[in-house]
């Protein structure tokens, strides 16, 4: 399964940290890339920097969300804590070959319910987005564990104490 990110909302003044722990939360949890409405330059080279670092073919872009979802070509769920809890739907979305997870900093516009295929639940109370995503993320692609991040430059050695990076 192939799965995107599409992150709606970003605003460029506020929301650049969080912003940022999307895109990697995404990355770091399997999605391909994360698309965002807005470019934020900031925002694109730290996620850049930690791919050309940390490897992996991870990609973000920015695009014109109405008609990039619009024109998707694959399962389409909203994480929403207004959705249908995430088990409910679990199965129906194993099956796609093909999901964007649409994430929102603002707001979401209305139509974006409308849009998607589904308006998922990882709860319904009020949470971060970064969580939502990470959990979805998981049960979803059921590896995060076992990601291997070809042309990496550095690389953690796991240890219950201490601090080992090595380079490569």
């Amino acid at each position: 399964m192939e799965v995107y990110v599409l992150r709606l909302g970003h605003r460029v003044k506020r929301d650049k940290r969080i912003s940022t722990h999307v895109a990697l939360t995404a990355r770091a949890l399997g999605a391909k890339g994360i698309y965002f409405d807005t470019y934020d330059d900031s925002v694109f080279k730290s996620v850049k920097d930690v791919v050309e670092r940390w490897g992996g073919d991870f990609f973000i872009e920015s695009v014109e969300w109405k008609k990039f979802l619009g024109s998707f070509d694959g399962l389409k769920v909203h994480l929403t804590m207004y959705g249908i809890p995430l088990i409910e739907k679990i199965d129906e979305i194993k099956k796609a070959k093909k999901v964007l997870v649409v994430v929102g900093a603002e707001k979401v516009p209305p139509e974006v319910y409308e849009m998607c295929d589904l308006n998922i639940a990882i709860g319904n109370q009020p949470h971060s987005e970064v969580a939502a995503l990470a959990i979805f993320l998981d049960r979803i692609l059921n590896k995060t564990f076992d990601l291997e991040f070809k042309n990496a430059k550095i690389k953690i050695i796991p240890s219950e104490r201490g601090k080992k990076v090595v380079e490569i």
